[in-house]
């Protein structure tokens, strides 16, 4: 099944509605991106960052039990699966502090973001091909400064990350120069 801004939004209102109690999740990788309009991206997954999501692991998988998702599968996943997904510290860094960005509410559901320099911080880390367009997608959408960039990229806990994810933006440079976007020189 592939999440597309529709499915999103009625995903949040299902569970939303199934929860018993009142949980915040904080999204990473490209749901975020999604929900915020970006056009032309799918994703199967909605990747929850556990350092900064508030929720009880009975009721969130119960919820989303009622809600026909999968919670935090192992193992195959039926391509036709829609699932909610916990990352925590591991392969994925992200900064140990970061002020979050409200997407939305659904009844007794909150769904949060990193700020977008964050996200972009993180797709700039691995840097696929998908990566690199939501990358641009985010600095064109919300006017994201390489100042703003550069601080988040500061901010990865890893070594590795940090320089994976300066050199991966000159690349990005090299593409909005290209496409009329342009960044702010730093």
């Amino acid at each position: 099944m592939a999440i597309d801004v529709d499915v999103v939004a009625d995903i949040f209102t299902r569970l939303g509605d199934a929860l018993e109690q009142s949980v915040t999740l904080c999204l990473i990788g490209s749901t975020p991106g999604i929900a915020n309009g970006q056009p032309d991206r799918q994703t199967p997954d909605i990747d929850v960052w556990y350092s900064r999501s508030d929720y009880d692991t009975g009721d969130l998988h119960r919820a989303c039990t009622r809600s026909g998702l999968l919670f935090d599968p192992k193992g195959e996943i039926s391509p036709d699966a829609a699932y909610i997904q916990i990352v925590r510290p591991g392969i994925v860094q992200l900064p140990a502090e970061f002020e979050t960005e409200t997407i939305g509410r659904f009844g007794k559901l909150t769904v949060v973001m990193p700020p977008p320099e964050v996200i972009v911080a993180a797709k700039l880390v691995r840097g696929s091909d998908v990566d690199l367009q939501d990358v641009v997608w985010w600095i064109a959408q919300r006017g994201i400064d390489d100042r703003r960039i550069e601080d988040a990229i500061e901010n990865l806990p890893n070594p590795h990350d940090r320089e994976s994810a300066q050199g991966n933006m000159v690349l990005v440079r090299l593409v909005m120069n290209g496409t009329g976007y342009g960044t702010q020189p730093s």
